[in-house]
């Protein structure tokens, strides 16, 4: 028989104890020492459920939940002008929304702008920025012939027994300069183009030199190339 088939019996004749109606029902037989059990002990603490309705005579009444209205009082910031820089009408405007405002933080500066392009460079033997000079030509100077096109200027510099240590090339805002070293030969023309200098001169003189060409519009000097092979210095300077 189980345990809960007569709970309600049980729990009434054990005047409402769920200890001795178990120990009742455990030990049903009077001898056992366990049937009268000592049961003075304090009431144990239930859960504590929160009623949510209430019969009352038939009728279904819902508890009545109290409300708890919490008023937060925002306190307005106001600007410290006085009404000065908004327009007269500052006492109660935001002031991250009026930059004209005096009480208001300043707009962020503009970022800088970026450093503008060297004008003077140094483009042979290495590529370095310079400072601007007077340029003076010599009266002689070696074989120089330019071409200019619609994407590309070109120079080509004839050296015979001139080494690449000699010669310097610099771009000095729209004017290239060559100048530096040559060997002057006392009984030598003009040699044909691209062919590599032959000459039975008897003197051979080492001789400066300095030769500036303009520059046509739209070049790019800092994709500027120059290639020194065969006693033929070459320039090329893209055009945009």
């Amino acid at each position: 028989m189980s345990m809960f088939s007569r709970f309600d019996k049980d729990l009434k004749q054990a005047d409402g104890c769920l200890h001795k109606a178990a120990d009742m029902f455990f030990h049903p037989i009077g001898q056992d020492i366990f049937h009268k059990w000592d049961h003075n002990h304090p009431p144990f603490p239930g859960p504590k459920l929160t009623p949510v309705r209430v019969e009352c005579k038939g009728e279904v009444k819902e508890e009545k939940k109290e409300e708890v209205k919490v008023t937060v009082k925002v306190e307005e910031k106001k600007c410290s002008c006085g009404g000065g820089g908004c327009g007269g009408g500052c006492g109660g405007c935001c002031c991250h929304h009026h930059h004209h405002c005096k009480c208001a933080p300043p707009p962020p500066p503009p970022p800088p702008p970026p450093p503008p392009a060297p004008s003077n460079i140094r483009i042979y033997p290495c590529f370095q920025v310079i400072e601007k000079y007077d340029v003076v030509e010599s009266e002689w100077h070696p074989t120089m012939k330019d071409y200019t096109a619609d994407k590309l200027w070109q120079l080509h510099v004839y050296l015979p027994n001139v080494t690449k240590d000699k010669v310097i090339v610099d771009i000095l805002g729209s004017v290239l300069v060559v100048h530096g070293e040559g060997v002057f030969h006392t009984h030598c023309g003009m040699w044909p183009e691209h062919i590599e200098h032959c000459c039975d001169c008897t003197r051979k003189e080492p001789t400066c030199f300095c030769k500036k060409f303009a520059l046509p519009a739209n070049c790019k000097i800092l994709e500027s190339r120059v290639e020194f092979e065969k006693e033929v210095l070459v320039v090329r300077i893209q055009r945009g």
